[in-house]
């Protein structure tokens, strides 16, 4: 598959019965790649590895329903997807979900690898529970990107994190999370890809009888509900 850019070629593409692998979401890039499987079903095309991306990003939203996805994924848990050039904008409409970016430019190209080899490794599974997170202060962090893998079950973020108050230095931290039930996120990543000399993180509530974590940032929120938690070094 050659690259995809105008409207045109955009509204050939069947977005269908595809498979949507793993999102990634840069701040500090302003990037918003999301890794899926395209056929076309009406012609019985196979399903190939793509590469939505959108540069520039301004505005995110992502809803995921781990269960139901996986459930869907053999079958194809992509029902529809818009792509607007003009407006730099995708919308993919899940069995589970929803996501929307907005941006200067949404290409669509193929990806170098075979069918079975889709990431299921960008975070390794944690080990820690909720507990161990409810007392780390997250003041003062500046968050750096996101990574949502249906197919895996996992969820990650990466942080720069001041772990003794707004003199200390940033660290670079991982949160990893594992048996992902649920993922909600809604970003405005222009403002938060800003120089924030306090960072972009407001606070990170624990609901530990839920599984659940809720990162509050400067412009919207995230919210993970897992099974397993940890933060490792990076």
């Amino acid at each position: 598959m050659s690259d995809v850019t105008g409207q045109e070629m955009f509204n050939d593409v069947e977005f269908h019965d595809g498979v949507i692998n793993s999102v990634s979401l840069s701040i500090v890039e302003r990037t918003c790649e999301i890794d899926l499987s395209l056929g076309d079903y009406k012609v019985g095309r196979a399903r190939s590895a793509c590469l939505l991306a959108c540069t520039g990003t301004e505005d995110f939203f992502g809803r995921f329903g781990f269960e139901e996805l996986a459930d869907n994924a053999s079958s194809g848990n992509i029902q529809d997807g818009r792509v607007d050039t003009s407006r730099g904008s995708l919308r993919l409409y899940l069995a589970g979900g929803l996501v929307e970016a907005a941006g200067r430019d949404v290409r669509l190209a193929a990806l170098p690898r075979p069918m079975d080899a889709a990431e299921t490794s960008r975070a390794r599974a944690g080990r820690g529970g909720f507990k161990k997170i409810e007392d780390v202060e997250f003041d003062f962090s500046y968050l750096e990107s996101i990574h949502f893998s249906p197919a895996a079950g996992i969820c990650s973020m990466n942080l720069l994190m001041r772990k003794g108050g707004i003199t200390s230095d940033p660290q670079p931290v991982t949160i990893a999370f594992s048996g992902v039930t649920s993922c909600l996120a809604k970003l405005d990543v222009a403002s938060l890809a800003g120089e924030h000399r306090f960072g972009n993180v407001r606070s990170c509530i624990v609901h530990r009888k839920q599984n659940m974590i809720r990162m509050y940032v400067s412009d919207g929120f995230i919210e993970v509900v897992a099974t397993r938690v940890s933060i490792v070094q990076r």
